[in-house]
């Protein structure tokens, strides 16, 4: 219903009968674990669940929670950007996060969490037939409620990268709730997001680069490795060091959105190729690797970058 790829069915018990033969069975297979209940009188194959990616999981549960909102709730927060198929950091909720203009104050329910208004109806997009915030207007709300630079900064990063948004359109959203908590984190978050960040990998390193006080790099990078070929980019370089670093992202290899018809050992052999062309440019001094492992403790990034000549000042 919401996402590209068409979701698991759900069986509702309400259009069932509460009473019915079909909604008992439900039942005691939910116990038996055949299938799943994601909210009351809400069901799906527990093996259907199962092989749903986190994200997608959620937008099921966006999609179980529908019945059980208000017509005046609106699709938000964490929530829209599931719809909105932004990754985030660490897991997605247990519950649907939905924005209530009339509400007194933040409410929660079994199914839901509702968080205050004011919403403007040019805040306000529908996404086959869901009423959501808009991309700008899910960025601010997160960039809001969010302390950590590295989760604001993977949202807002991928949301300017696929041109759902502009920076000028999240700050109009600030702007719109001077007294609202967390205005300055969210505004010195908005003003380092980078459209040429192209992974959550890349967002997360240029985070910790930054708390590292090492140079602020040339994000993508083009090298031209003669012949009238050209590197498509690299993900961050080093002009003074002649350092250029790259993200290494388990997706590269594994995903088709990465390597397209290629195998994963045809995109080891291609980037080694790659990578020996870019080294043999006169400029370039060093060429390192980062991965999620070098990402869990800044001391092995600063340790990576260091090697390669690349000072941090913190």
């Amino acid at each position: 219903m919401i996402d590209d790829d068409p979701l698991p069915l759900l069986v509702r018990v309400p259009s069932l009968g509460a009473d019915s033969r079909e909604a008992t069975r439900l039942r005691r297979a939910a116990s038996a674990g055949r299938w799943r209940r994601l909210h009351p009188g809400s069901y799906v194959r527990a093996d259907q669940w199962d092989a749903l990616t986190p994200r997608r999981r959620h937008v099921l549960l966006v999609e179980s929670a529908l019945g059980r909102t208000g017509a005046r709730h609106v699709v938000s927060h964490l929530s829209a950007a599931a719809l909105l198929r932004t990754p985030v950091l660490g897991a997605w909720p247990d519950r649907v996060h939905v924005t209530d203009p009339d509400a007194l104050g933040p409410q929660s329910t079994v199914a839901l969490v509702k968080h205050q208004g004011p919403l403007e109806d040019d805040e306000v997009s529908s996404l086959r037939g869901v009423r959501l915030t808009t991309p700008a207007r899910t960025a601010a709300d997160l960039a809001l409620g969010t302390r950590s630079l590295e989760e604001v900064a993977v949202v807002l990063d991928d949301l300017l990268h696929r041109e759902l948004t502009t920076k000028e359109a999240v700050l109009a959203s600030l702007d719109r709730r001077p007294r609202a908590r967390g205005q300055a984190g969210a505004r010195r978050a908005l003003a380092f997001a980078d459209s040429r960040s192209d992974s959550a990998g890349e967002s997360r390193t240029r985070v910790l680069l930054h708390r590292l006080g090492a140079p602020v790099p040339v994000l993508q990078r083009r090298f031209e490795l003669g012949r009238g070929r050209w590197d498509p980019h690299v993900d961050f370089w080093f002009p003074d060091q002649g350092c250029v670093l790259e993200f290494d992202g388990v997706s590269k290899y594994t995903q088709s959105r990465w390597r397209g018809s290629l195998t994963p050992e045809q995109v080891v052999v291609k980037e080694k190729l790659r990578e020996d062309a870019i080294r043999r440019q006169s400029e370039v001094r060093a060429f390192v690797r980062c991965t999620a492992w070098h990402l869990g403790d800044p001391r092995r990034l600063r340790s990576l970058l260091e090697s390669a000549g690349v000072p941090c000042s913190r």
